[in-house]
């Protein structure tokens, strides 16, 4: 009806829109009552699980007896002297050589045959004390082949290749953190990156981040490996680093026990190497990238 005015009974509320009243009351105090209900109802069951608790803590207190028609559970030693079958399986007067003795018989209605079971320690061999300081081994690998996009389609036998497109030598270094933690080491690392980290200008820091992977690439292996640049026509700038990039490496490696595969050499003056983009190799790039690293794995034992 037009005008009229709706009273909620629980809270009072006055309302001129019948949309908002369910019952005599208003929407709000409609969910309250139902939530109301659901939490009477969740309290009584939480009492009953309590009482359920309480009664089966009290039952396994005395010790839980034997319903079943016709059943007797009996403790034999060596003599098979059958006790009562409330008797406990293990005899406190007596050692734990004599416990060790002891079988179990259960017998199951008249005509059942008889089961026994020898109880026998059960010999648990840790070869890692939990409470002691000693690690685990480090688990030995062939050769990790990790770089940029660079050695995306690189496919070497007993080699694990990870590929980071857009890596810088940042990149390389956390993901070769990662592995050290998890205490995989390889007998050799073959490193190709640097080419991203060109862009930025920054040849002085470069070095750095250079000596610092290469240095925890020893920590982790037997053998490093870097492999150089590729010649790049993006714009002459970046051929200017990269060439003097590529120059440093070739004095910077021999001298701090790092193994050196020169590509600018083998990719230089040879056409159909490179892609299209000036940046990455093409399928006969790629394998002569994979020769290159296969004759410097070949090198080192």
């Amino acid at each position: 009806m037009a005008g009229s005015t709706f009273t909620c009974l629980s809270c009072h509320m006055l309302s001129q829109n019948p949309g908002s009243f369910s019952d005599d009351r208003c929407v709000k105090c409609s969910v309250v009552v139902v939530l109301e209900a659901r939490v009477t109802e969740l309290e009584a069951r939480i009492r009953c699980l309590e009482e359920l608790k309480s009664s089966y803590s009290s039952v396994l207190a005395r010790g839980l007896p034997d319903r079943a028609a016709g059943r007797s559970i009996s403790i034999s030693s060596s003599s098979k002297a059958e006790l009562s079958p409330s008797a406990s399986p293990v005899q406190p007067g007596l050692d734990q050589e004599q416990n060790r003795d002891q079988f179990v018989t259960v017998r199951r209605g008249q005509g059942a045959k008889r089961r026994t079971s020898e109880r026998r320690e059960l010999h648990v061999y840790n070869r890692f004390s939990p409470l002691s300081d000693h690690t685990p081994a480090e688990h030995t690998r062939e050769t990790l082949v990790i770089g940029s996009s660079i050695v995306r389609d690189v496919k070497l036998p007993a080699a694990s290749v990870r590929c980071y497109p857009g890596a810088r030598m940042g990149d390389i270094e956390g993901n070769l953190r990662i592995l050290k933690r998890s205490r995989t080491r390889f007998r050799r690392v073959v490193i190709h990156a640097g080419g991203n980290d060109a862009r930025r200008r920054q040849s002085e820091v470069l070095k750095v981040q250079v000596a610092a992977v290469c240095d925890l690439a020893k920590s982790m292996s037997d053998t490093v490996i870097f492999s150089g640049p590729l010649p790049n026509r993006i714009n002459a700038e970046l051929y200017s680093r990269l060439s003097a990039f590529n120059n440093w490496l070739s004095r910077w490696c021999p001298q701090n026990n790092v193994v050196f595969i020169d590509n600018w050499s083998a990719f230089w003056g040879k056409p159909g190497l490179i892609r299209r983009d000036g940046i990455h190799p093409t399928s006969e790039g790629t394998s002569l990238l994979v020769r290159n690293l296969t004759d410097s794995l070949s090198r080192v034992k």
